[in-house]
């Protein structure tokens, strides 16, 4: 008989281990997928930033064509030797032998060929020619060799401009006189209006094939990133129905294990003590294994949510708030089971320091920004005396009003408001919570913190939960000696309120 009991524990912890490995390695998998969608993220943005670079050379090489244009036909018709002299500037910038000012863009150009400035304010400048900007920027090779071609027609113009250049201005030592009417013909021939077209209808290949190499990037780097979201989000599912059997399997074993000790009192005391030890021990194992990976896989979620909220990506965005909410909520389930089973069983420490209720406020309020703002929720907090000091255990009070502001969002509509106070009277620290959602019935109110009628309401936008944080909220609160209670009308609202007497 012992030993097929002895069998049965210990298939029964087999499967208990398993489960929880099992459930560790997928927090880890989703880790690594979240590295995954982060690096997936950079390059996001990067391939935005090259396009936004090759672009600007693109827009810079067509503006410069255009303005040299402009300044040719300027000098022949007014024979204005400022034209010329800004036409060999412009020119000289784009071959690299004159100061290239760092920020060379249509500003610029219209502040150099302007006849009242000669010299725009620009100051930093370095030497670098139009070829060896298209060289190093990231254009595939039809794209590159798309501009360098328009690059070369330009060149090839600007031979035929100096030409009307010479003829303008004539050279006396050979017999050539002056002859504008045809430097003016020069620059408006049907040749020279073909070669401007070859330049822009250049630069427009280059651009379409810029356009296309992007899109199907980032096409194809959307749909990676879906996937992985998907993935995810799957891994989640699959992670809280293993939660949900770790914890039924547990239940299972302590049943199971009490059944068999009811064989003899000796039977009873041995078996109660090393299910008290297993039951420690698995959570534990619980509090050690999860938590760690829980921290990473929020803390991933907080960089993607950073990362993507400056992309502007709108669709992406919204699925990450929807990982990071997941995880959150998931992680304070585990909170608040893990803590609920150490004060059953007597483990869980209880360590008395002076601390500012302000503080701890503020910090609950920060782990549950998101929360709110999903819903859009105004968090409203008034605290008579900011530096009020109460002799109390920090980590237990965050718990108590991290339980009872999350409830008050979860039961709360969207665009309401929740009001946090926090004053001193009779010698102790009173803090109510109220909120404007849906209340509670009157039937329910005195059953609200008993262990036996833990409710598992949904709230307005069916978000779930354990229904045993309010009562881990009253246990907590008595161990300090203090009061917890609730007022509240159905479809009004609730005001939670606690107490917790200085020492």
């Amino acid at each position: 008989m012992k030993f097929i009991k002895q069998a049965f524990d210990n298939d029964l912890y087999l499967a208990l281990m398993v489960k929880i490995i099992s459930l560790c390695t997928l927090i880890f998998i989703v880790v690594y997928f979240f590295f995954g969608l982060y690096k997936e993220q950079n390059t996001y943005a990067k391939i935005i930033k090259e396009k936004a670079e090759c672009e600007k050379i693109i827009n810079e090489i067509r503006q410069n064509s255009e303005d040299l244009t402009r300044l040719a036909r300027l000098y022949t018709n007014t024979k204005d030797s400022l034209f010329r002299d800004q036409y060999f500037e412009v020119l000289n910038i784009n071959k690299g032998q004159a100061p290239r000012p760092e920020k060379f863009n249509r500003i610029y150009w219209n502040v150099l060929t302007t006849k009242d400035h000669r010299e725009p304010p620009f100051t930093k400048r370095k030497n670098i020619s139009a070829n060896k900007l298209i060289d190093d920027a990231s254009f595939d090779d039809r794209e590159r060799a798309a501009i360098k071609k328009a690059l070369q027609f330009s060149f090839a113009l600007t031979n035929l401009e100096m030409e009307s250049f010479l003829v303008l201005e004539g050279n006396t030592a050979i017999g050539e006189m002056p002859n504008q009417e045809k430097a003016v013909s020069m620059v408006n021939s049907e040749h020279y209006h073909t070669q401007i077209i070859s330049i822009m209808e250049q630069l427009n290949k280059a651009y379409n094939l810029l356009e296309t190499r992007v899109e199907n990037n980032l096409n194809g780097l959307n749909k990676k990133i879906n996937k992985t979201i998907i993935l995810i989000a799957i891994i989640f599912v699959v992670i809280v129905l293993t939660m949900l059997n770790i914890i039924a399997s547990a239940s299972n074993l302590k049943k199971e294990t009490i059944s068999q000790l009811k064989i003899s009192v000796e039977e009873k005391t041995e078996e109660l003590t090393a299910l008290n030890t297993s039951k420690n021990l698995f959570f534990s194992i619980i509090a050690h294994d999860l938590k760690g990976p829980f921290n990473s896989l929020i803390g991933f979620s907080d960089v993607l949510y950073d990362q993507v909220k400056v992309s502007k990506n709108e669709g992406l965005l919204e699925s990450v708030e929807i990982i990071k909410n997941v995880s959150q909520n998931t992680f304070e389930l585990l909170q608040n089971l893990l803590e609920w089973a150490q004060m059953q069983s007597g483990r869980l420490e209880f360590n008395r320091e002076n601390i500012r209720i302000d503080q701890v406020i503020n910090d609950v309020l920060k782990v549950l920004a998101l929360q709110s703002k999903q819903k859009n929720i105004t968090i409203n907090v008034s605290i008579d005396q900011p530096d009020t000091l109460v002799y109390a255990d920090k980590n237990m009070i965050s718990t108590v009003l991290r339980n009872l502001i999350s409830n008050a969002v979860k039961y709360s509509y969207e665009n309401s408001s929740i009001d946090v106070t926090c004053s001193v009277e009779n010698h102790a620290v009173k803090i109510s919570v109220a909120d404007q959602g849906v209340g509670i019935a009157k039937e329910a109110l005195e059953n609200l913190f008993k262990t036996k009628y833990a409710q598992k309401t949904l709230g307005t936008s069916g978000e779930k939960g354990t229904g045993i944080g309010l009562i881990l909220s009253k246990d907590f609160i008595e161990k300090h000696n203090g009061s917890i209670w609730v007022e509240s009308e159905l479809g009004k609202g609730s005001t939670f309120i606690f107490t917790i007497p200085f020492v």
